[in-house]
């Protein structure tokens, strides 16, 4: 007697391999971007951080780590390539999850697991374990970066890895700040307007708001009429000149040195970080300055 099953609507397969489609797309990316011999890559507070030359195939797997982690969600994720205070020869790497915030630390030891997969085999292995529990519609990746000289290639190969994944997509976000970037994911996820434009917009409206609450307007806060910002050579001093023309100050001057455009070196000589280890001010400022804020 022939044996009959009948399923549930609800009956769920998951296969037990990757589709050959997904797999194929993966070893024909992951050959070009072998981890350094040697190179031992963790994920922390920071994300991951090293010399730039070493990083490619890190950011690759993030790209891919961004994607699943889109779809797994069904948001759009982000993922920002900076060093923050490191000199200008490093570079680095964090996902900003759905809420702009960081990545979700129970994300983190996976993270580690595919930066430091030894071959394409192994690191194939691993997405397969994650990308058969993630959803099916099209999901985006924002990818910012800041103004480091390894910005470009890094960013290639970011995008690269989000576009093994079938189903995410990158979007390239231009060079940003950090909180920009986290912002902008926050938004998109909000159903937002998520623009820099439109970050620049709501910082100086609710900036103006507070100046509202001060009697007068804050036009005149005693003993506070200037404001010198070191931009450490960096994007922050760039969207800070942005910032300050829409900000519309009355009875405050706004200086920003240190922007980059006069040919400093990022974070060599400025920032807060080497103000914080060497004791001494940046470059661009002395003597005439005691006083200013």
């Amino acid at each position: 007697m022939p044996l009959s099953l009948t399923l549930s609507p609800q009956t769920n397969f998951t296969p037990s391999t990757m589709e050959e489609e997904q797999r194929s797309l993966l070893l024909s990316t992951a050959s070009r971007f072998p981890l350094p011999q040697g190179f031992k890559p963790s994920y922390g507070t920071a994300g991951f951080r090293a010399e730039a030359s070493l990083l490619p195939s890190t950011l690759y797997r993030m790209g891919i780590l961004g994607a699943l982690r889109a779809l797994k969600t069904q948001s759009v994720i982000g993922i920002m390539i900076t060093a923050s205070h490191n000199q200008v020869s490093d570079n680095g790497v964090k996902i900003v999850d759905p809420t702009g915030g960081m990545l979700s630390q129970d994300w983190e030891p996976f993270a580690d697991s595919l930066a430091n997969a030894p071959t394409a085999d192994c690191l194939i292995q691993l997405i397969s374990e994650k990308i058969e529990r993630c959803g099916e519609k099209k999901v985006e990746v924002l990818v910012g970066r800041d103004t480091r000289p390894s910005g470009p290639s890094l960013l290639e190969a970011t995008k690269l890895g989000i576009g093994s994944i079938i189903g995410a997509v990158a979007i390239d976000v231009g060079v940003l700040t950090t909180p920009q970037l986290h912002w902008m994911v926050r938004a998109s996820n909000c159903s937002t307007r998520a623009a820099e434009f439109d970050y620049f917009e709501q910082l100086s409206m609710s900036f103006r708001c507070l100046m509202d609450l001060i009697p007068g307007g804050g036009e005149s806060i005693e003993g506070f009429h200037k404001l010198v910002v070191d931009g450490a050579n960096g994007v922050g001093g760039e969207k800070l000149l942005v910032l300050k023309e829409m900000l519309n100050l009355k009875g405050l001057e706004l200086e920003v040195r240190n922007t980059g455009s006069g040919g400093g070196v990022l974070n060599e000589g400025v920032g807060a970080d080497f103000v914080q280890k060497e004791k001494v001010v940046p470059s661009g400022f002395g003597s005439q300055d005691v006083g200013i804020r």
